[in-house]
Parts: C-alpha cells; sequence; structure tokens
C-alpha cells in the first residue's frame, strides 16, 4: 500500500521538487543579476566622472592654447630680425622654386605668401649671393 501511495505521489513530489528546485535557481539568477547591475552601475558612475574630468582638462587645455595663440598674436618680431613673416622653411621653398625658374607670382600663389615678400626674399638673396658667384667666376677664369 506504501508503495501504492509513493507512485501514486510521485509525479506531484517530482513536479514540487522541480518547481523547488527552478525556484532556486530563479532567485539565485535573480541576486546575480542585481550584483551585476550594481557593478555596472558603479563603472558607469566612474566612468561619467572620468569623462567629465577628461571633458574639463580639454576645455582648460582649449582654453591655455587661446592664451598662447593670443600671446603670440600680441608680440611682434624685434625690428631689424629678418624672416618676421616668413618661417625658415617657406624661405627654404621660395628660393628652391626660383632657382628651379618659377615666376614670382606662381611661387606666391602656390605656397600662399604675399607676391611682395617672395619678390623681398629673392632679390636679397640675389644680393647675398652676388659675391660668392664673383668669386666663384674668377676662380673658374684662372683655373
Amino acid at each position: 500500500m506504501r508503495l501504492q501511495l509513493v507512485l501514486t505521489l510521485l509525479p506531484y513530489l517530482l513536479l514540487a521538487a522541480s518547481i523547488v528546485l527552478f525556484l532556486g535557481l530563479f532567485v539565485g539568477i535573480s541576486r546575480r543579476l542585481q550584483q551585476l547591475r550594481s557593478r555596472v552601475g558603479e563603472s558607469d558612475a566612474g566612468r561619467q566622472a572620468e569623462s567629465t574630468e577628461i571633458t574639463n582638462r580639454i576645455a582648460s587645455l582649449r582654453l591655455r592654447v587661446e592664451e598662447i595663440e593670443t600671446d603670440q598674436r600680441e608680440v611682434e618680431p624685434p625690428a631689424g630680425v629678418p624672416g618676421g613673416g616668413i618661417n625658415s622653411t617657406i624661405r627654404a621653398k621660395v628660393l628652391k622654386l626660383h632657382r628651379l625658374g618659377q615666376p614670382v607670382e606662381g611661387i606666391a600663389e602656390a605656397l600662399k605668401v604675399p607676391r611682395g615678400e617672395v619678390d623681398l626674399l629673392v632679390k636679397v638673396h640675389q644680393i647675398v649671393m652676388r659675391p660668392y658667384q664673383e668669386a666663384s667666376g674668377k676662380l673658374s677664369r684662372v683655373g
């Protein structure tokens, strides 16, 4: 009789055990999800704080760059110092293009430099190089 009662109740017992097992798993998964959500929340808050700090640093760097650029615009090159308007790279390019036979207008347009500055640079270069060219001409006649 007992065996018959156990066999009769066995499907219900298995169902009850399965339900308890699934409820246990569900509660465990639910707790784990809560833990993960809290970690994600903490992580997001940390990242947001870092993002805010980085944004503030970028803003302060931009202000500093603007200050430096403003200071540089206000400072004029001292009188008598050559190349106040053109840097040495541009000067070298101007002279190279002139040696290649480019006209002054073409050089000014290509390098986006005022024509007057290119013309002045070429003339000054010719004046400075004249003694050396004359000396090399004398040497070639002697030899």
